[in-house]
């Protein structure tokens, strides 16, 4: 009677089926979607220890998320269920990472990228083939950064040792005459890279730096300073000493950068001793401060000469010394024609006064004696003869500072220290003929650039001891042998 009823209605299977489908849309209801977001990607970071903050959105209420890797190896999470978890990597590492969100039995994911830069080894120190006049060399890579670590290494040679190896900046001491390879490894975790330098040693060589005898400093300080230059070998130690004086001191002996302090007009000799491992090498220094004098090295034949302001001109106080001689080829023809002499010093030679000049000490005061082709094709770069009119404006000079002619010569207040140097007449090329030195000690005889070239004559200025003031002579351009001061426009360096 009560199924007959059911069936006027519904069936069985109809029942169970609307049953099903209520309880399926019930579910639906219940569940939120699935829809994981994982952040943004981080491409090429280079961070301290090689980390990234991660930035997924957090799952709903009901739903779990967690991080996993894809792809990449040596990668590690904070917290696996963190959403913002900071994630570790290596260096030249792709890592494929997924968020995954799941509810139950159901879970989608997204993905991003993480990749960072990788270990990049780099040496600053540069060398060529061989460690010249040097056994040790200080060694610079690019530092070590966002946590990994680098290391000098000596790949192969035979004796050799690296101070502070570990340290982007080291140094290398080794044997003299070696071959030695050396390797900076950079290191993070399982990754490194790796460079390499070869060199060869040579022989321990010091080197106190460039000599100076014209430092420019305050003119009213009586005590003078300057920085010193030497180079000290890595791994080395070194040591100033002053030579011949206990005027001059090196505030710090030891330090290759010191400071020297001095007095005006006085040329110090310094010696600089390097000292690596077993082996030592040394080497001098010469220095000199400018007070009334500058100091002038011609390059050609390392020769110095001393220099004053006199006129707003650079005179030089020292007679001119270069060896002129006569060549061919010149741009002039009279180059042919060039001499020089030291006075007496000829094969001809017929001395009237004085005596030879002979030795060193001698020769730099004296100088030699030039025709004017030699005073004028030798002149040094930068300098050149005065003229007549420049020559006589120094009695005016000294005129007008109350002194007399006799302060231009050695001694004398204006620092010109002009010489009774004398003269030479020489006579040709005929074997009889003699050679005429006269008046050394009484005459100082000095060459212009008057020269009169349809009487082959030049004016030369003479200042004696037997009278005031200056006198012109002229004279032959080929045939007379005097001194020679060369004038330059004054100069700040």
């Amino acid at each position: 009677m009560i199924i007959g009823k059911i069936n006027k209605w519904l069936t069985i299977g109809q029942l169970l089926s609307i049953v099903l489908i209520l309880s399926s849309c019930s579910k639906d209801e219940s569940m939120e979607s699935l829809n994981p977001n994982a952040g943004q990607s981080f491409l090429n970071v280079e961070s301290e220890g090689y980390v990234v903050t991660l930035n997924a959105e957090e799952p709903v209420d009901g739903q779990e998320g967690i991080w996993r890797i894809y792809s990449g190896v040596n990668g590690t999470f904070d917290d696996l269920n963190d959403p913002k978890t900071i994630f570790h990597g290596e260096p030249g590492e792709i890592y494929q990472l997924g968020w995954e969100v799941s509810q139950g039995k159901e879970y989608e994911a997204e993905t991003i990228t993480v990749s960072f830069m990788p270990l990049k080894a780099t040496i600053s120190t540069y060398v060529k083939d061989t460690l010249f006049n040097n056994v040790s060399i200080e060694l610079e890579a690019e530092a070590a950064q966002f946590g990994a670590e680098g290391q000098w290494t000596i790949i192969s040679g035979d004796g050799g040792r690296i101070e502070n190896a570990d340290n982007h900046i080291a140094q290398f001491i080794g044997k003299e005459g070696s071959d030695y390879e050396l390797q900076w490894t950079l290191s993070f975790g399982s990754k490194e890279d790796v460079k390499t330098i070869a060199f060869h040693t040579d022989t321990l060589r010091a080197d106190a730096g460039m000599n100076n005898l014209d430092i420019i400093t305050s003119q009213e300080a009586q005590i003078k300073y300057t920085n010193l230059d030497a180079f000290l070998p890595a791994g080395g130690t070194g040591v100033w000493t002053v030579l011949g004086t206990t005027d001059g001191e090196v505030l710090a002996f030891n330090d290759a950068s010191s400071v020297f302090k001095g007095t005006a007009d006085q040329t110090y000799q310094l010696l600089w001793t390097v000292q690596v491992d077993d082996y030592q090498a040394k080497d001098t220094l010469e220095i000199r401060f400018r007070g009334l004098w500058g100091m002038w090295t011609d390059e050609r034949d390392d020769q110095s000469y001393r220099f004053v302001e006199i006129n707003g001109l650079e005179w030089m106080a020292d007679n001119y010394n270069y060896n002129s001689f006569p060549y061919t080829g010149g741009v002039h023809e009279y180059t042919k024609y060039i001499r020089s002499w030291y006075y007496g010093q000829s094969s001809r030679a017929h001395i009237e006064d004085g005596v030879p000049v002979e030795g060193e000490e001698a020769r730099k005061l004296y100088g030699r004696l030039y025709n004017f082709y030699a005073s004028i094709f030798d002149a040094p770069e930068g300098w050149r003869l005065p003229t007549k009119d420049e020559f006589l404006a120094l009695d005016g000079y000294v005129t007008s500072k109350g002194l007399s002619t006799k302060e231009l010569m050695v001694g004398g207040e204006t620092g010109l220290e002009l010489v009774y140097g004398g003269s030479n007449s020489y006579s040709n090329n005929n074997g009889d003929q003699r050679d005429y030195f006269s008046e050394q000690g009484i005459s100082a005889y000095y060459m212009t650039d008057e020269y009169t070239p349809e009487k082959f004559e030049v004016f030369g200025m003479m200042l004696s001891e037997k009278f005031e003031g200056i006198a012109q002579v002229p004279m032959s351009a080929f045939f007379t042998g005097i001194s020679v001061r060369y004038v330059r426009e004054v100069t700040n360096n």
